[in-house]
């Protein structure tokens, strides 16, 4: 039998909703409207942070789901009981202890049962959480288990899902998610009972292909890097300066340009790429970026904005560590856990959450027991108060900061550092005009 889903997965989806608003500094969500809002549907999701992942589908899904997730995770104390109490299934891996084929049978009997009672099953067909910059190969098991639905009972949807992260993937990062158009898969039901094997296999590598055009990819890291750099560059038209989606959309056609003019104009193309490398270091080793590098910056003028922007840094000081004082506690615990839990970044990043989720409130509870202790219920009422306002305060005040600081050092430094400044204008002049060349092309 199925567990059955209401106050508990909706009491679990809020608090991850405002867990993640706090959490990551901007969260946007493209095309939920397709997702179907009944009948048996399997969410397919690439997977690049862990728990992260599932958190953040969760959250942006109004239809409840079940994950197919590693057996591991049913072990843990607390998160065994939640993954339970959400109807998710457990997966056993080769590389699990005890692992036996024969175990993964009644994953299957258990995801057929979810998909007959027409609910949606969520799973991540590369069967790992990686950073590499391309989807790794897909496991069979979501084409499978969409497929044997289908044969049963019809009406099965694939619903493909493209998590991207903008900046970090942890503490005040961004994340997009993109939900793609639903796949029917009556078409494929003729071919799955003439050969069930292929079907899946041939399922399984059209979704790897569509999930491939709904996330970014390339041969390395370095070429996703440097993407992000031309992007910035503003050699493109610049839509909205915050809108993740259109970010997003530039650099995938940055990309998919390189990997086209990479066949046809190869030399140019190394040139350009040795060019952005050289460029990239510099601006590392001195500490500055691109658009420091561009701006018109005049003496006098720099000056002022140096020592203005300066003392509003020394200025606010006070202010974010009279902020943070009674939320450093939990905030430096949940760190802890996910560092001293977990040596994988991609990991360490829903484990910290996951200790926040349990410590903020533990603290905050903490605060009123010894208010109220002290001063009774209108000390303590107060005392929870101040601690979740000043909370708030604190991630405001701690993202201005963060960029006050970054701002005030690249004044400094083209106060300090006219000459290596001129240096890298010419780099940039230079690949710059290389790129338009090409965009011409």
């Amino acid at each position: 039998m199925l567990p059955p889903v209401g106050l508990v997965y909706s009491a679990i989806r809020g608090l991850l909703r405002l867990g993640l608003r706090a959490y990551f500094r901007e969260i946007e969500v493209h095309g939920r409207e397709q997702l179907p809002r009944e009948g048996p549907c399997v969410v397919a999701a690439n997977h690049p942070n862990s728990m992260m992942d599932p958190f953040l589908i969760v959250a942006a899904s109004d239809r409840p789901l079940a994950f197919i997730a590693k057996a591991p995770l049913f072990r843990a104390p607390v998160l065994g009981s939640v993954l339970r109490s959400m109807g998710c299934i457990p997966a056993h891996r080769s590389q699990d202890p005890g692992y036996a084929k024969e175990k993964n049978e009644a994953l299957y009997a258990a995801a057929a049962e979810t998909l007959a009672s027409g609910r949606m099953l969520a799973i991540f067909p590369e069967g790992r959480s990686h950073s590499e910059p391309e989807l790794a190969e897909f496991r069979h098991g979501a084409s499978r288990i969409a497929l044997e639905a289908e044969a049963r009972r019809g009406g099965v949807r694939i619903q493909l899902v493209g998590i991207h992260f903008e900046e970090t993937r942890g503490f005040r990062g961004k994340a997009l998610l993109q939900f793609g158009p639903p796949i029917a898969l009556e078409a494929w039901k003729d071919r799955h009972g003439a050969d069930p094997r292929a079907a899946t296999a041939a399922l399984t590598e059209e979704l790897r292909a569509r999930l491939s055009g709904m996330v970014l990819t390339a041969e390395s890291r370095e070429i996703l890097e440097l993407a992000e750099l031309v992007r910035k560059m503003d050699v493109l038209e610049r839509g909205r300066p915050e809108d993740l989606k259109e970010e997003f959309d530039r650099r995938k056609f940055i990309l998919d340009s390189y990997r086209e003019l990479r066949e046809t104009v190869p030399r140019e193309i190394e040139a350009l790429r040795n060019d952005l490398a050289r460029y990239r270091r510099l601006l590392e080793l001195l500490g500055v970026r691109d658009e420091e590098v561009a701006a018109d910056y005049r003496f006098g003028r720099t000056l002022g904005r140096a020592l203005g922007r300066t003392a509003a840094l020394a200025l606010s000081l006070p202010l974010v560590a009279s902020a943070l004082v009674l939320n450093v506690p939990p905030y430096v615990l949940s760190w802890a856990a996910g560092k001293v839990l977990s040596r994988s970044p991609d990991q360490r990043a829903g484990l910290s959450f996951m200790a926040a989720l349990a410590l903020y409130p533990a603290s905050w509870a903490l605060l009123a027991y010894a208010g109220w202790r002290v001063g009774g219920a209108p000390l303590a009422a107060g005392a929870v108060g101040a601690a979740t306002a000043t909370g708030l305060l604190a991630l405001a005040w701690m993202d201005a900061w963060r960029r006050l600081l970054r701002d005030a050092g690249g004044l400094w430094t083209a106060l300090a550092l006219p000459a290596a400044r001129a240096s890298l204008r010419r780099i940039r002049a230079r690949v710059l005009a290389r790129v338009r060349r090409l965009a011409r092309a």
